[in-house]
């Protein structure tokens, strides 16, 4: 039974997420003009694909946390391809993604992500990457970062990156736990496996929590902590 609906999510649903992707990108091309529309548009075909994701899983679970006013940095545990869409079920829908450069080079999404402005962390230079998160976060935008930075492996530390952004900028940093979605759709594999989906926020960490001259270090060590916390807990 297990391999049927596995077998059903992936032929069913997942070729309408993508058929959803595909038709939404191109009824919306000849509407979209400025980068904050694009970036709408992103969040709507998120929601539409969370709606396939939430036909696939065995639970779905979604609980945001408050969050602080303003923009904050979003810093997110990294299993699936598709923890990019869960921050869409969280209330984040005005985002700046900062990612890997391979995303930029695919023929679907490389015309999404440069018109909507999102940062490739593999060639934008330090200098230029702080540039354009003050000017996103000036625009409204939360940063999305995965700072694991590969899916594969769970358990890897989070790279500071991103912690020294909210640092600089001093922006709150709102941890994202992602849960299940690597049983769903694992690295390197096409079939979606039913299994329990656990999206939540947690209450933000901010730099003026921490003293001394690693602030960004300590950032990332907690926001990783509570992050795995909670997750280990799921798991129990």
């Amino acid at each position: 039974m297990y391999w049927l609906r596995t077998v059903f999510n992936t032929l069913v649903y997942g070729t309408g997420a993508i058929v959803w992707l595909m038709i939404s990108a191109v009824a919306a091309r000849p509407w979209i003009k400025t980068g904050a529309q694009v970036r709408k548009l992103v969040y709507w075909q998120s929601r539409g694909i969370l709606f396939f994701m939430r036909l696939c899983a065995k639970s779905w679970r979604v609980e945001p946390a408050p969050r602080p006013q303003g923009p904050a940095v979003v810093a997110a545990n990294h299993a699936s391809s598709l923890d990019l869409y869960c921050v869409a079920a969280l209330g984040f829908n005005n985002v700046m993604y900062i990612t890997k450069g391979w995303v930029f080079r695919l023929p679907f999404f490389r015309f999404v992500m440069k018109r909507a402005g999102y940062i490739d962390a593999e060639t934008t230079p330090p200098d230029e990457m702080l540039t354009r998160c003050r000017r996103a976060a000036e625009a409204g935008c939360d940063i999305v970062v995965f700072p694991q930075g590969s899916r594969r492996n769970p358990q890897g530390r989070f790279k500071s990156g991103a912690f020294y952004l909210a640092e600089k900028l001093n922006m709150p940093v709102i941890p994202v736990a992602i849960g299940g979605t690597g049983q769903m759709l694992a690295p390197g594999s096409v079939w979606l496996h039913p299994s329990d989906i656990v999206l939540k926020s947690l209450p933000p960490i901010r730099p003026d929590e921490f003293s001394g001259p690693l602030v960004h270090l300590e950032m990332a060590r907690r926001t990783k902590s509570v992050i795995m916390q909670f997750l280990q807990g799921e798991t129990l």
